[in-house]
């Protein structure tokens, strides 16, 4: 198809801006709401026609230069195109329209907590490995791809995460590794660690692991290389991470959401808290300091084990259900919990999550979600079994991105 001349008029999730043409809608990516684009078509996605802006032809006031050179080619990113206050007023708008869909109004006064320095601020990164003819590279999937892109660097990434790829790729071609699949990266924000796990396609062969992890520590002095676990700081408390458990990428913006959650939440000495889908426990452990105990439930076992070693390192009081929630809630009785906080993953509550919650009808739940459209499926239901929507505020983890996560306060009405 020839490239057509196209007006984007509002923003999808997804970091596209939604164009329409003779009837036919548009999702085009590189663009913002406002401009006159000249777009090429890029197939379907979810059964919507996708373009991409080739040529500005009507720039938006909110348009700047993108600083990343492999920006437009990598995936990782999709909004460098905008500036950050507009990134932050199109995912206000995301969400807005996410809860219209559903039937909800957002509150009128809810802001996107954002940035004041919204680069450099992702502490874990997921590197794939590419063989070249010179040797091993590392990067990102390009573009609604499976195509890799090797990059040799990454701004919204820690500048210690930048500098240990060349070291990881050197070391890999100096021991003839071969096989490689991805590198997982993980730098203690507030020390000096940097855990590391290296995967093989297929079953891991045996490779010369710790004669590896000598020349990667030899080439990288400034950092102190961690095969385990790495200390994660949490206003004044510390919080043991493994690579194979869940962290919030962005830690300087990690602190602001749960503090905004925490807000909502406000435990109270003597209450009882759920925290669902608990990972390692890091809400767990702040929220235990102010109220009698909680009770954490999360189903990956490794998250379990450092969830109960957290609570012990901060001396909190932390009870660990194993399992799915939705069957540890078939478990919990009436009116022994007070409040409850929830962060599932993207896909949100399982149906049966969402009537055991309506069950236990707690006074009050706060609702962290990374994803609007679940969010939002998910406060209707509970809107349905007796809630009110209280409060909300949605917090920026992800600047240059399309992600959004989002926060509400729902009390028994």
């Amino acid at each position: 198809m020839a490239p057509l001349i196209l007006r984007p008029s509002s923003p999808a999730h997804g970091g596209a801006a939604v164009a329409r043409d003779e009837g036919k809608v548009w999702l085009v990516n590189y663009a913002l709401p406002g401009e006159v684009v000249e777009a090429e078509p890029r197939g379907r996605q979810g059964g919507v026609a996708v373009a991409a802006a080739i040529r500005v032809l009507e720039a938006s006031p909110h348009r700047v230069a993108a600083p990343c050179p492999y920006f437009g080619a990598c995936g990782g990113c999709q909004l460098q195109h905008a500036e950050y206050s507009h990134q932050l007023e199109l995912k206000r708008q995301v969400v807005a329209e996410a809860w219209e869909r559903a039937g909800l109004r957002l509150p009128p006064d809810v802001a996107v907590l954002g940035m004041d320095h919204p680069w450099r601020y992702r502490i874990r990164g997921e590197f794939e490995a590419v063989p070249e003819a010179s040797g091993w590279r590392f990067g990102f999937h390009r573009m609604r791809s499976h195509a890799v892109l090797p990059v040799d660097s990454c701004l919204i990434h820690d500048e210690r995460i930048e500098r240990a790829l060349p070291a990881f790729a050197r070391a890999a071609d100096e021991l003839r590794l071969t096989g490689l699949q991805n590198l997982l990266l993980t730098v203690e924000p507030t020390g000096p660690g940097l855990l590391w796990r290296l995967r093989f396609h297929g079953r891991a062969p045996a490779w010369p692991r710790d004669e590896f992890a000598h020349r990667v520590a030899a080439l990288l002095p400034e950092v102190t290389l961690l095969d385990e676990a790495m200390s994660l700081e949490l206003w004044d408390m510390t919080c043991r991470v493994r690579s194979d458990t869940f962290v919030q990428t962005n830690y300087r913006q990690m602190l602001v959401l749960y503090r905004a959650a925490f807000n909502m939440l406000r435990p109270q000495p003597g209450e009882r808290v759920l925290d669902l889908y608990a990972g390692i426990g890091t809400i767990s452990v702040a929220v235990a300091r102010e109220c009698e105990s909680v009770t954490a439930v999360e189903e990956n076992p490794h998250a379990v084990q450092l969830g109960r070693l957290n609570a012990r390192i901060n001396s909190v009081r932390v009870e660990y259900m194993p399992g799915k929630v939705e069957s540890a809630l078939r478990e919990i009785r009436l009116g022994r919990h007070q409040a409850v906080i929830l962060d599932p993953p993207r896909a949100g509550c399982e149906p049966a999550a969402i009537a055991e919650l309506i069950r236990l009808g707690v006074e009050r739940l706060v609702y962290v979600s990374c994803e609007p459209s679940t969010h939002a499926r998910d406060i209707v239901a509970l809107v349905r079994g007796g809630y009110r929507v209280r409060r909300a505020a949605i917090v920026d983890m992800f600047p240059q991105t399309y992600h959004i996560e989002s926060v509400a306060l729902l009390e028994r009405s």
